[in-house]
């Protein structure tokens, strides 16, 4: 939260804690240095959570599943008195948000940023690692943005990878599907790259390569199953897994009946909803500002240029007429 501590409570925030306190508008106030009573119970709390909500260890899947785990303790906890109080948790925490300002509409992006440069390989450093990016994004500046679970890599204000988040020293996180340009060029990597070798697809893939490759030889039936596993780039794999299902049951194992069968089960595929949205109608009155206030004599021209009236025109007519006999 800190970068550097000055003298009593003053402190030089680091930058992002800066900005949280500016999104959610509260003054961060400080312990003084070296002065445990000022904050009794905070670190003794941490091991008495400890102790209570994971002893034994909890057996997760994975983050997410803890975080289920941890928000049903903290439901429960709120039903219960402390400190002498004779109202629940739940009661005072609903007193102090009432007394408090209104939560902003979005969430505080809670991350790090940091700039970074894509090299020749395809990948940008972060804390330590390497992440990957799309071939089109090598050279470029990017931003990159990390989570506790995640990274995220930005450029021009768009999203264009994610990665689970690696918490060791001179790894390579890297996505198959970035790749698939270069295999192109390169189909000999399909077998030797860790990047593809280490691969878990569904099994219909490895058939398919191996009905591929034992109809049209190893050269030919990989570089057709290059092609098959370029659709990557713009369909799910459970969609092209059903595609290659529905090639087989045919009796068509080939890029082009692939390709038609993955697009034919994209178009059948329901569009997500879309919420309905209500446009005001325009306040015509809004364009009255525009005009000028009049003031005398501005009319003249408007008077001379005016049609005249009906008895007015056919008097200018018959005198017309009486000129010209």
């Amino acid at each position: 939260m800190a970068v550097h501590v000055l003298p009593g409570r003053e402190r030089t925030l680091h930058p992002r804690y800066a900005a949280l306190a500016s999104h959610y508008t509260f003054k961060p106030k400080f312990c003084l240095p070296a002065t445990a009573t000022e904050k009794p119970r905070v670190e003794n709390r941490v091991f008495d959570l400890q102790r209570q909500w994971a002893t034994p260890v909890p057996h997760v899947a994975d983050l997410n599943e803890l975080n289920v785990q941890l928000r049903c303790c903290c439901l429960k906890a709120r039903e219960r008195t402390c400190g002498g109080q004779a109202e629940t948790v739940a009661v005072r925490f609903a007193a102090d948000r009432d007394a408090a300002g209104p939560v902003p509409e979005h969430a505080f992006d809670a991350c790090v940023l940091t700039p970074g440069q894509v090299d020749k390989y395809q990948t940008v450093r972060f804390d330590g690692n390497s992440y990957s990016v799309p071939r089109r994004y090598a050279f470029r500046p990017v931003t990159v943005k990390g989570y506790v679970d995640h990274v995220a890599v930005v450029c021009g204000g768009q999203l264009i990878a994610s990665h689970p988040r690696s918490y060791g020293r001179h790894q390579r996180v890297l996505d198959p599907l970035h790749f698939l340009v270069v295999l192109e060029r390169k189909p000999a990597a399909l077998d030797h790259a860790p990047v593809y070798r280490d691969w878990q697809l569904p099994p219909a893939f490895a058939e398919l390569r191996r009905s591929l490759e034992g109809r049209l030889g190893p050269r030919t039936g990989a570089r057709h199953y290059i092609r098959v596993l370029q659709l990557l780039a713009a369909h799910p794999v459970s969609r092209l897994e059903a595609a290659i299902a529905d090639c087989k049951s045919r009796g068509r194992i080939d890029p082009p009946s692939i390709v038609a069968a993955v697009e034919r089960l994209a178009a059948q595929e329901p569009l997500p909803a879309v919420a309905a949205t209500a446009v005001p109608l325009p306040d015509l009155a809004q364009f009255n500002r525009l005009l000028s206030h009049s003031r005398p004599g501005d009319f003249a021209d408007e008077r001379r240029d005016a049609p005249v009236a009906e008895g007015q025109l056919q008097n200018a007519e018959v005198a017309d007429h009486a000129g010209r006999v």
